[in-house]
């Protein structure tokens, strides 16, 4: 396997293990949180702008690289889809029911976890 082809590869696996980690975390800590009154409302704050932004680095970085050889723009609009539910979610979060605010971050990270997903498997067919 060639240095660029392992490359691609782990920016699309990164990208797809991400994507799942941020799902299943966003699904469960707000119910995590919503149970555990002994946390502080402040040890939540800006850890959805961590996540979302190592996200889109990665993302742009991996989908980016791939949209370049396939040219799909499904991978695009998939990707846009997700960012747009992590960023909704990330700036209503508080705002949002716990319920509502889980479904909007499962959304998200779901969508871009296919996106890196078809873009890693449109990138190995070039």
């Amino acid at each position: 396997m060639t240095t660029i082809k392992k490359i691609r590869s782990i920016s699309d696996i990164l990208g797809i293990t991400l994507s799942l980690v941020c799902a299943i975390q966003c699904a469960i800590a707000p119910i995590l949180l919503s149970i555990a009154p002994i946390i502080p409302k402040w040890a939540h704050f800006g850890h959805g702008w961590v996540w979302i932004s190592i996200i889109l680095i990665v993302a742009a970085w991996s989908i980016g690289r791939g949209y370049m050889k396939h040219k799909n723009k499904k991978v695009i609009w998939f990707a846009l889809a997700g960012i747009v539910f992590l960023l909704t979610g990330t700036l209503l979060e508080g705002r949002l029911s716990i319920l509502v605010e889980s479904v909007v971050f499962v959304c998200g990270g779901v969508l871009l976890t296919i996106a890196h997903w078809m873009n890693y498997k449109l990138e190995g067919s070039c």
